[in-house]
């Protein structure tokens, strides 16, 4: 596994399209609780094979537009396992 895995533009795209998607979908984070892998898949995001799925955040109270949330999907991965948001979108759990 690599020491610092970093994702691509295009992944961090993909992943916060999928986290909108989810945030106004129950099916799709119904889908994401119980196979974040396949869910992602399903989705077209091209999630890398050696870093775990993240956790879908929960949703802001406040709007947050799309540049945002790429940045904040990409930040999230700064170390495996912690989930990090300079706006708080991405403080842990899952959005259910």
């Amino acid at each position: 596994m690599p020491e610092d895995p970093t994702l691509s533009p295009e992944v961090r795209t993909q992943l916060a399209r999928f986290v909108a998607r989810a945030w106004s979908d129950e099916s799709i984070r119904r889908e994401f609780a119980r196979d974040p892998r396949a869910a992602l898949a399903e989705a077209g995001v091209d999630w890398p094979d050696e870093l775990p799925p993240p956790d879908l955040p929960v949703q802001p109270d406040q709007a947050i537009d799309l540049e945002s949330l790429e940045s904040s999907a990409g930040g999230a991965l700064g170390t495996i396992g912690t989930v990090s948001c300079p706006t708080g979108c991405f403080s842990g759990g899952r959005g259910d």
